[in-house]
């Protein structure tokens, strides 16, 4: 996409008649240049809720003239997508800066995904401290294949404890390990937890972690969806899971991938 074909398609956004309300601008060359048009175009728009950014390497620079955006009261994006397809992206723990800066007191953004950005763990502890605010309206998160640890899954837990809004939270394809999920288990046993999704997918698990989610799971008072895929589970391990997720009451979707055996998708009672 040329600069000049964006500045345009930018001017239509502003326009009092334009009605769109969700663009999609993945893998379009765009760089922080282009930022300055978008960010003009958020702020002026009354109808644009969906942006998509995927694939473009906006840098530093470029994010935070966005997040300057977002901190009008009259911008109304709801939902901002800045995955990369590719295993490389500008989106770095100062870009997680700015958008913790966004997010304070932002009424209307409740969807972000940073998947397959290197945000790491500070990038995380960043946007953690925005999170566990009552002004942080944010209820979707995805940091899928985002170079984290355990080192920032005590953040994470006091979020899972903390906040009312954050309903998704994806971190597949991260090495959290045993040590890292016990962490957040605590998170998920606090009687004001409001997660109801929580993907661990690829996070290299094992039996070890397996009694702290079985106790997560009777506590948690709304958690009803676990990807525990491509994890690697001893049939002892499941068996401990089992009482947990067979409990009468239990809401539970469960997705299970074993190296042993092929993935599953159970539902409780």
């Amino acid at each position: 996409l040329k600069a000049a074909d964006l500045t345009m398609a930018c001017e239509a956004l502003r326009h009092p008649s334009c009605l769109l309300e969700s663009l999609r601008l993945g893998n379009c060359g765009l760089t922080a240049a282009g930022c300055q048009d978008l960010a003009s175009a958020l702020i002026s728009s009354q109808s644009l809720t969906h942006l998509c950014l995927s694939s473009n390497s906006l840098g530093s620079e470029g994010v935070n003239l966005l997040c300057r955006a977002m901190k009008f009261p009259n911008c109304e994006l709801q939902r901002l997508i800045m995955y990369h397809s590719l295993n490389e992206c500008d989106l770095d723990v100062a870009g997680c800066g700015f958008l913790a800066f966004a997010l304070m007191g932002n009424k209307h953004l409740t969807h972000l995904s940073l998947s397959r950005n290197p945000v790491a763990d500070d990038g995380v502890n960043l946007l953690c401290e925005v999170l566990m605010e009552p002004s942080c309206h944010l209820q979707d998160l995805e940091l899928v294949k985002c170079h984290l640890t355990a080192a920032c899954c005590k953040k994470l837990s006091r979020v899972v404890a903390r906040s009312k809004q954050l309903k998704s939270l994806d971190l597949a394809v991260n090495a959290l390990g045993d040590d890292g999920v016990v962490a957040l288990c605590e998170g998920l046993k606090h009687r004001r937890a409001s997660l109801r999704r929580l993907g661990l997918e690829a996070c290299g698990l094992t039996s070890g972690c397996c009694e702290a989610l079985a106790s997560a799971l009777l506590c948690s008072p709304r958690l009803t969806s676990l990807n525990l895929m491509q994890n690697h589970f001893s049939p002892g391990g499941m068996m401990k899971l089992c009482p947990a997720f067979a409990h009468p009451t239990s809401p539970m979707w469960l997705g299970v991938g074993m190296p042993a055996c092929p993935s599953a998708a159970l539902r409780g009672p």
